[in-house]
């Protein structure tokens, strides 16, 4: 297995610090306020935004909606380039379904974001997330 280089190290390191460098928790309450929005939403435009969530569940009040992304960070400066981050969203069979560039070769760190939307009577009512790389889709 071929170990990550001192750039790749550092840039990840330097990632991570910056997320660590705000508030506890401030990086959660930003996109807390973010998902504020969706409140009383319906599925239709939950997917207009978002896409066809990666799972839905039926629930005995309602359903439950989730989406999954991932974003890695790839090193590339053994070729001479700079690193690149790729944002994949994961499908309701596990496949890729859109992609921000191509395939990242190893070894890449993965960030994940899971969002779950809670829905009664056919609205959101409520929304839980967990993961390092959440943020609201534009």
């Amino acid at each position: 297995m071929a170990r990550p280089t001192a750039p790749f190290l550092a840039l990840a390191c330097t990632l991570a610090a910056a997320g660590c460098a705000a508030p506890a928790g401030s990086m959660d309450a930003r996109y807390e306020a973010s998902l504020l929005r969706w409140q009383g939403a319906t599925r239709a435009q939950l997917e207009a935004s978002w896409g066809a969530p990666t799972l839905a569940q039926p629930t005995p009040d309602g359903e439950v909606l989730t989406w999954i992304v991932r974003t890695s960070l790839d090193d590339r400066t053994a070729s001479g380039t700079p690193p690149m981050v790729a944002v994949t969203r994961v499908g309701g069979t596990g496949a890729t379904i859109a992609s921000a560039t191509p395939a990242l070769t190893a070894p890449a760190v993965p960030i994940t974001c899971t969002t779950h939307f809670v829905l009664k009577d056919g609205r959101v009512a409520a929304w839980k997330f967990e993961g390092m790389g959440c943020g609201a889709p534009t």
